[in-house]
């Protein structure tokens, strides 16, 4: 039996958590026995972690906000010695075969207690931020780490363009368990959203408020265009609010749609807590991010037979095929999302076509099984190569 020892310190739920998840369900359990180290506060993860019978071990590991890198790199310091002091001691007892880091400071906190128990380090890259916030030290983990994982081809270039070393990076996307994605019944022209009916047809942004990512304003803006000429639609902004600063700009939306009139019109859910209902219930999705990898909502929605209209950046491409299987837009530009999902809405059957595509491709490129597969074969390819060397 091949032990790994996962690491994922973050206390908020995100994609690089949701990915972690997917890939310990379809985990091969026969080969391979998983123990996760995460943080206390990320309750979301443990409940997952215990529905899976999957063993872990919780550590307090809140990560300070601040905005001033130098500030904040002293302030932490001296958790970021007893991050290192815990999760060496943890390696030490559990003796793990490999180590599969998530995120920047999981990797930080884990990487000198690898080089000095002399297991293999994989760490996963999620987002532009692991990548380039603090480039110097992203450069010290990928020489030190023996691979570095990128969740879109995209990243490659961004390191590229960077002066980053890209020798040891592998690409490995994120995939679904299709079976999860099966139509749920619907309440025929409306659904129910917060205690009120919401009727049909419905067009919806799923994320969470994350000022500079996710563009929830240019969603607003699209909405306003489509409703001047579709009066008809409905939106829903679905997600909740992570921290003071996400709370902020959610109300900084909010009072954005008051000025529009359009609080009849544009309903903010939170956090919805069954995706799958809504996906069977609404028209199309709307991702307009200023930055992504390959968006986990356009996979879900695209495996769900929703078509999907998308900011044309970062990994959405290599998701969304333009025309085929979506929409592809370009980024901050309101008018051109609301000219594709005018389009959907006016054809109705070409709707039907592209999410139908969707469907086929995130079937054959995106699956939970082919995610866990890439990473099996990746486990043994590196335990192999450190037993040689020893």
């Amino acid at each position: 039996m091949i032990k790994i020892l996962y690491i994922d310190t973050h206390f908020i739920f995100g994609g690089g958590q949701t990915m972690l998840l997917r890939l310990l369900e379809s985990l091969n359990k026969n080969k391979f026995f998983p123990i996760v180290v995460c943080s206390k506060d990320n309750r979301k993860v443990i409940q997952s972690l215990r529905k899976l019978s999957i063993s872990f071990i919780p550590l307090n590991t809140k990560i300070l906000t601040l905005e001033n890198k130098i500030l904040k790199a002293i302030l932490q310091f001296p958790n970021f010695l007893m991050m290192n002091f815990k999760i060496a001691q943890i390696i030490r007892k559990e003796k793990p075969d490999l180590i599969h880091v998530n995120l920047f400071y999981s990797t930080l906190f884990s990487i000198i207690p690898a080089k000095i128990y002399r297991k293999p380090l994989i760490w996963v890259i999620q987002t532009t931020s692991d990548l380039l916030k603090y480039k110097f030290l992203t450069k010290f983990l990928i020489w030190a780490s023996d691979k570095t994982i990128l969740t879109c081809k995209d990243f490659i270039r961004l390191a590229e363009e960077n002066g980053i070393d890209t020798s040891k990076f592998q690409v490995i996307y994120t995939g679904l368990k299709m079976e999860k994605f099966q139509q749920k019944e619907s309440l025929a022209d409306e659904i129910e959203i917060k205690g009120q009916r919401v009727k049909k047809p419905i067009v919806a942004m799923i994320a969470r408020f994350d000022r500079y990512q996710k563009g929830h304003q240019y969603f607003i803006e699209a909405a306003r265009i489509i409703n001047d000429q579709i009066p008809e639609v409905n939106f829903l902004i679905v997600g909740g609010a992570f921290n003071p600063e996400e709370e902020r700009f959610k109300k900084e939306l909010e009072e954005r749609v008051r000025d529009l009139s359009l609080s009849q019109k544009i309903i903010f859910t939170g956090f919805y807590p069954d995706l799958i209902y809504l996906l069977s219930n609404i028209e199309i999705v709307v991702i307009p991010s200023l930055y992504e990898a390959p968006s986990a909502v356009a996979l879900e929605a695209m495996a769900m037979k929703k078509p999907v209209v998308a900011s044309n950046v970062g990994g959405i491409p290599e998701v969304v095929v333009d025309g085929k299987t979506g929409f592809l837009v370009p980024s901050k530009n309101p008018k051109a999302i609301a000219e594709k999902v005018i389009f959907l809405l006016k054809n109705p059957q070409i709707a039907k076509e592209i999410g139908e595509r969707g469907f086929q491709r995130v079937k054959g490129n995106f699956t939970q099984e082919k995610l866990a597969r890439n990473y099996e074969r990746l486990y043994e390819e590196l335990i192999k190569k450190y037993e040689n060397r020893n």
